[in-house]
């Protein structure tokens, strides 16, 4: 096998770039970085480095996303392994509360997407960046209205029959209906 594709196959660029972005939504950038994981900042330089022999570890990675509250590889695995989404979830206390926040958010991004998208098409032409544009907003759109859907089941619905429901308990609040 090519050693050069197995280091690629071990940290794809993707992945890279997850982390990157990860780093950078850090008040202090790499130096925070450094400062949490308790090396130098070129020690994580050299971990992210193209065609480096080093790999940047799984663990230091979920330190920094929990450190800097964003949720940039997660949703990068989600999207590189199955064309899926990342959808967040809340606890139990915050998911009540949650559920309102996330349907001002869905209007808001709702509103974007119409916005982009009548911005887009003036010209009659939709260029590659605009595309790509409002893939970025339908994206956010659709995280978004997945977790808005998941608190509503987790505060609201029944669990159905056959699943775990004796290991978890239901959400405070939880109704006792059938959706």
């Amino acid at each position: 096998m090519n050693k050069l594709h197995w280091k690629v196959e071990k940290q794809p660029a993707w992945l890279v770039a997850a982390i990157r972005k990860t780093i950078a939504a850090l008040p202090g950038g790499y130096a925070e970085a450094a400062e949490i994981l308790d090396t130098t900042e070129d020690a994580i330089f050299n971990r992210l480095r193209t065609g480096g022999d080093q790999i940047f570890p799984m663990g230091w990675a979920m330190v920094l996303r929990k450190a800097g509250g964003v949720s940039f590889i997660a949703d990068a695995i989600s999207l590189e392994t199955d064309n899926g989404i990342h959808i967040p979830g809340a606890t139990a206390e915050d998911a009540n509360e949650e559920i309102g926040s996330k349907l001002a958010e869905l209007e808001g991004q709702l509103g974007d997407l119409v916005n982009a998208y009548r911005k887009y098409i003036e010209d009659d032409v939709v260029t590659r960046a605009e595309w790509k544009s409002l893939n970025d907003i339908a994206y956010r759109f659709r995280v978004t209205l997945m977790t808005f859907l998941n608190l509503i089941s987790r505060v609201y619905c029944e669990p159905e029959k056959g699943d775990a429901s004796s290991v978890q308990p239901l959400a405070s609040g939880a109704r006792n209906k059938s959706v």
